[in-house]
């Protein structure tokens, strides 16, 4: 199982003195970062990218609820 250093961040509508970005980091333990992002989000589309140097990028766009997971290998 690899490590990862998860960043995820969620845009919301900035409303009610909310900030419209909210950034998250974490740990993961994962063999599947496409399967750990859909136990998080069982619903919406996601789309998966692949960087140059390794990162693996997660989104999910589900009309104003909008959440990047970037995987970085530890």
């Amino acid at each position: 199982m690899k490590t990862y250093e998860l960043i995820i961040e969620r845009h919301q509508p900035p409303c009610g003195g909310k900030p419209s970005k909210v950034v998250e980091v974490r740990s993961v333990a994962t063999d599947d970062p496409v399967a750990y992002v859909r136990s998080l989000e069982e619903n919406g589309e996601l789309q998966v990218t692949t960087s140059p140097n390794g990162e693996i990028v997660v989104t999910l766009d589900a009309g104003l609820k909008q959440v990047k997971y970037s995987f970085t290998e530890e």
